[in-house]
């Protein structure tokens, strides 16, 4: 059976419960949260646009994560250097959509146009420590826990830092890097000779020319931050904020480069670290 048709087969399972909630995500995709202080942290999404820089539909997605980073007050003189008044109060939720093509190909001219999301993840030092390539089916929804996909396997074996930033682009299948063949694969759907981090023909590093970035390809998102902020009595409060990921358009050309060199030169050591993991895997050949 072909990977487009498992896959079908797989799209065309999906209850009214899963479409919802895709629909749901769609929609929260495009808001941006308020400032993170005490009178405005709450639950839910917020209203407001992302920044973008060129033309829709953008290929290049910029956030921002803080899981852990300790909460002092600004007026305190031991005050964190990496922030105060603010801090990360556990697991961030990255989701990523993929908007292009049609969900069940059995439908007349319709077609399914997989997206990779290439995810490269930095500390508060701008240091790369983890980069991997996702595929996205159309009308597609991956979930990253900021934790334990994106910081479990930092570049070294160092402990991840708990605040940084993420970017994710957007990029075609590379058909030369399919392949389901349990014998001949990497175990993530790509040839054996393709790096760890390639999975379902996503490679996120410079291997054999890197990917091309254009605007026949795009991706939507949010991410929710678990926060914590001080308040104006000496105390604090927590919760979650929803903001929509910013959109960069076609990116930097300068930077896509870099992105695919510096995830190339962490992972092409066969050390198995720096790799991070995507939410889910498509079924390999034998799936029914």
């Amino acid at each position: 059976m072909s990977f487009h048709t498992r896959r079908e087969n797989r799209v065309r399972n999906h209850t009214v419960k899963g479409l919802a909630l895709v629909a749901g995500a769609f929609l929260v995709a495009v808001a941006l949260s308020a400032s993170a202080n005490a009178a405005t942290l709450r639950r839910g999404s917020t209203g407001g646009s992302a920044t973008v820089t060129g033309t829709l539909p953008g290929q290049v997605l910029w956030t921002y994560f803080d899981t852990s980073e300790g909460l002092t007050r600004c007026g305190n003189s031991t005050s964190n250097p990496n922030g105060c008044d603010v801090g990360g109060n556990g697991d961030n939720i990255l989701s990523v959509l993929n908007p292009n093509g049609a969900a069940n190909i059995a439908l007349s001219n319709a077609h399914e146009q997989f997206v990779c999301a290439m995810v490269y993840v930095f500390d508060d030092d701008e240091e790369m420590g983890e980069c991997c390539g996702c595929p996205v089916s159309s009308a597609g929804l991956l979930r990253f826990s900021v934790q334990s996909n994106l910081l479990s396997n930092w570049f070294g074996g160092a402990g991840a830092d708990g605040q940084g930033a993420i970017a994710i682009v957007a990029a075609p299948i590379n058909p030369a890097l399919v392949d389901l063949t349990p014998s001949t694969s990497n175990g993530k759907g790509c040839p054996n000779s393709a790096d760890a981090a390639c999975e379902f023909g996503c490679d996120p590093t410079n291997a054999g020319g890197g990917y091309t970035v254009t605007t026949a390809n795009n991706l939507l998102g949010s991410i929710v931050h678990n926060q914590v902020v001080t308040n104006n009595t000496g105390g604090s409060i927590s919760g979650l904020t929803e903001v929509g990921l910013f959109d960069d358009a076609g990116g930097d050309p300068t930077n896509l480069t870099y992105l695919q060199n510096q995830c190339g030169a962490n992972v092409q050591g066969g050390s198995g670290f720096g790799i991070c993991s995507c939410p889910f895997e498509v079924p390999d050949s034998s799936s029914p």
